[in-house]
C-alpha cells in the first residue's frame, strides 16, 4: 500500500449530513449505488473495529441466503471502492479475511473524533481531572454540529447510532455544564443551555 501525505487525508462530516472534504475543499462523491453508500455509513458507525462480512450482509440484505448475500456483498463492496477511489489507488476500506473496517490512516471523521473526545471527557471527569475533561468535552461539543446522518431517517442501524450519539452528546454537555457552573461561568452556561436540549435531570 502506498503512503498518502497527511495533508491529503479525506475529512468526512456526518453531523448534519454525509460530506467529504480534501484540504477543506468539498468533494463530490458519485455513489455507484445506495447500498454502497449505506455500507460506507455502517463502517463509519462501527469505527475502527473489524466487522465480519456476514454482519454487514445481514444489515444490508436482512434474511438473504448465504450465496445471494455473498454475491450482493462482493458487488456492493466493489462499487464502494470505485465510488471512493475514482482513479486513485488507495485503500479507504481495509479487509482482513472476511472482516472489514475504515482505514483511518486515509480518513478522518467527525463522528469518530466526537466519540473519542466525549468518552475521554467523561472518564476524566469520573477521575476528578476537570481541566483535561473540559478540553475534551468542549471539543466533543464543537464536533456535534447537528444530527448524525439525518438524510437516512428510516435505516434502523443508522437510527440506533443516531440515538446513541445524541445521548452521549447530552451526557457530555451536562458534565460540561457542571464544570462551567463550578467556574461560575454563567455566560457559558447560558450559551450551552441554548444550544443543547438536555433531558430532565439535574446538573448538580
Amino acid at each position: 500500500m502506498r503512503c498518502r501525505a497527511r495533508s491529503e487525508t479525506i475529512a468526512i462530516r456526518t453531523f448534519g449530513g454525509l460530506t467529504f472534504y480534501r484540504e477543506n475543499i468539498p468533494m463530490a462523491i458519485q455513489w455507484d449505488s445506495q447500498k454502497a453508500r449505506l455500507l460506507f455509513c455502517y463502517l463509519l458507525i462501527t469505527s475502527d473495529q473489524w466487522v465480519h462480512r456476514s454482519q454487514l450482509i445481514e444489515l444490508l440484505w436482512p434474511g438473504c441466503n448465504h450465496e445471494a448475500g455473498f454475491k450482493n456483498f462482493k458487488t456492493t463492496s466493489s462499487r464502494l471502492r470505485k465510488s471512493l477511489n475514482g482513479k486513485e489507488q488507495f485503500n479507504y476500506i481495509l479487509a482482513q479475511g472476511d472482516a472489514y473496517r475504515i482505514n483511518f490512516e486515509a480518513i478522518t471523521c467527525d463522528c469518530e473524533q466526537f466519540r473519542i473526545n466525549a468518552v475521554a471527557g467523561i472518564r476524566l471527569m469520573s477521575r476528578g481531572n476537570t481541566l483535561e475533561a473540559k478540553a475534551h468535552l468542549e471539543k466533543a461539543g464543537d464536533l456535534y454540529a447537528a444530527e448524525f446522518l439525518p438524510e437516512e431517517p428510516a435505516d434502523h442501524f443508522i437510527g440506533k447510532a443516531r440515538i446513541e450519539m445524541k445521548e452521549l452528546h447530552q451526557t457530555s454537555m451536562a458534565l460540561l455544564m457542571r464544570i462551567y457552573e463550578s467556574e461560575d461561568r454563567g455566560d457559558l452556561m447560558a450559551t450551552l443551555q441554548s444550544l443543547v436540549h438536555f433531558p430532565t435531570f439535574q446538573f448538580r
